[in-house]
């Protein structure tokens, strides 16, 4: 996404939170997607496991582990020995240094219960996302990972909205729509195509179509 150059965002830090934002929301596709395939509807749970279930199951393990390590991307420090992170800590110390005190104070406060929201997915980054703890794989420790909710996951993402809203509704005077994401040939694409493959398969059992009329398809080949 490109920034928004009548943006009335600090240039100071303007490029950080375009990036951000930019990040945010594609962060809010995939979960859109997530949730467009695996709680939308029982029915479309049947579907996916009659179409390709093991391939599906992976899927949504992929999914969900990719929404804890972004959150926990974007709740680090911002900064991690030498090197600088593009995080909303990393916003906030801009924010802090030359945006609006009241505004800082703010999202401070937002801020923290973020971090709080999110200290459950860094902990699974930290010993099974993004490294391999030697005793949780083994399962030696005695504190075995909490689990985690569709809905925690939730309420990190509506935190996430409210501190980087606070800062376009006061700079800009409006609000950037992360739940109205809009993904064309998204899941509701690749649904729909299961859908006629599904049907293609009970026309080849039932003798309408010959079993082999798949081959004379643009894609016989892929």
């Amino acid at each position: 996404m490109s920034a928004d150059s009548h943006s009335k965002v600090p240039p100071q830090f303007r490029e950080i939170y375009d990036e951000l934002r930019s990040e945010i929301t594609w962060m809010h596709g995939r979960w859109l997607t997530y949730r467009e395939l695996f709680t939308d509807s029982s029915k479309r749970i049947e579907l996916l496991n009659e179409a390709a279930g093991t391939f599906f199951y992976i899927i949504q393990d992929v999914f969900l582990d990719d929404i804890q390590i972004t959150l926990s991307k974007l709740t680090d420090p911002a900064q991690t020995g030498k090197h600088h992170n593009l995080s909303i800590e990393q916003l906030q110390s801009q924010l802090k240094g030359h945006g609006d005190p009241g505004l800082a104070a703010q999202c401070r406060a937002t801020l923290d219960v973020l971090h709080a929201q999110c200290a459950v997915f860094r902990m699974r980054r930290h010993k099974e996302l993004a490294h391999l703890d030697l005793s949780t794989s083994l399962k030696l420790s005695s504190e075995p990972l909490p689990g985690v909710s569709r809905q925690m996951i939730e309420d990190a993402l509506h935190s996430v909205r409210t501190y980087m809203n606070a800062i376009e509704g006061h700079y800009n005077d409006s609000e950037w729509g992360y739940e109205d994401f809009i993904l064309h040939d998204g899941a509701d694409a690749l649904l729909a195509t299961l859908r006629a493959g599904l049907r293609y398969e009970e026309l080849v059992q039932g003798r309408a179509l010959p079993f082999d009329d798949w081959r004379k398809g643009k894609w016989s080949d892929a």
